[in-house]
């Protein structure tokens, strides 16, 4: 049976995206089971009011994520949930937080306009000193913390963050997407542990040295136009899941 008609409605997104997450909340909603086929192209674009390419292009990006995988010559079926909660999406720290069935929350440290330093610039792909929008937070799970988040973003004409529309939002890249039509799409991340320093210790309420999981994440747009430099540090206490796939045999 296919999912309840209804028109993706987010003006933000690209309508296959928009398709694609209405999908992913069905599954989420348990509407299809684990490992059940998903409904045909024609029944999905009928359903939802879209193009059969629209659907087609939805399908792909979730296949992509973990969501759904391909049975060649059986068709598309519902990844099961275990699979899907340890597929990395482009979330950010709220909606992935939500999803895990907690409360996410932040204590804004600063939001400040600042140069870019040549690594960052390097990263970003802009020159140095290139107008940067910073903002550092403690993040929160269930009234806890569990880490700090140093975002870097490149300042662009009407790119404004204040501390008002972070707090309503709760999420930045809800208020980048919802606010200025700038759509986090992919990013590159890297993984490394590393003892707090000092000002970490402070924040983090830890002795100075405790190791701490960091990560770095360089966010591009749907344009695949760099957005965001972020310097992500957790507690051990933070829970980091991954999905990986082998798509050859060869070595």
């Amino acid at each position: 049976m296919p999912p309840s008609r209804h028109k993706p409605e987010d003006p933000t997104l690209p309508r296959y995206r928009s398709l694609a997450d209405a999908l992913r909340q069905t599954i989420e909603r348990g509407e299809l089971a684990d490992n059940s086929a998903l409904p045909s192209e024609r029944d999905i674009a009928e359903a939802h009011a879209v193009s059969r390419d629209t659907v087609r292009k939805a399908v792909r990006y979730l296949e992509e994520r973990g969501v759904i995988y391909s049975d060649q010559g059986r068709g598309t079926f519902v990844a099961p949930a275990l699979v899907r909660r340890m597929s990395r999406f482009l979330d950010s720290f709220s909606q992935d937080t939500g999803a895990r069935g907690d409360v996410p929350g932040q204590q804004i440290v600063a939001i400040e306009t600042t140069a870019a330093s040549m690594a960052i610039a390097g990263l970003l792909g802009i020159a140095p000193g290139h107008a940067l929008i910073r903002i550092k937070r403690i993040r929160t799970v269930n009234g806890a913390m569990v880490g700090l988040q140093d975002a870097h973003l490149v300042a662009v004409p009407g790119l404004a963050v204040d501390r008002a529309a972070l707090d309503k939002a709760g999420s930045l890249y809800k208020l980048l997407a919802e606010g200025f039509g700038i759509v986090p799409a992919e990013a590159i991340e890297n993984l490394c542990a590393a003892p707090a320093d000092s000002d970490d210790a402070a924040l983090l309420k830890v002795e100075r040295g405790s190791p701490l999981l960091v990560c770095e994440r360089v966010t591009f747009s749907e344009r695949r136009q760099p957005i965001e430099y972020c310097l992500m540090k957790y507690l051990p206490s933070y829970r980091y899941s991954a999905r990986v796939s082998k798509h050859s045999f060869q070595n």
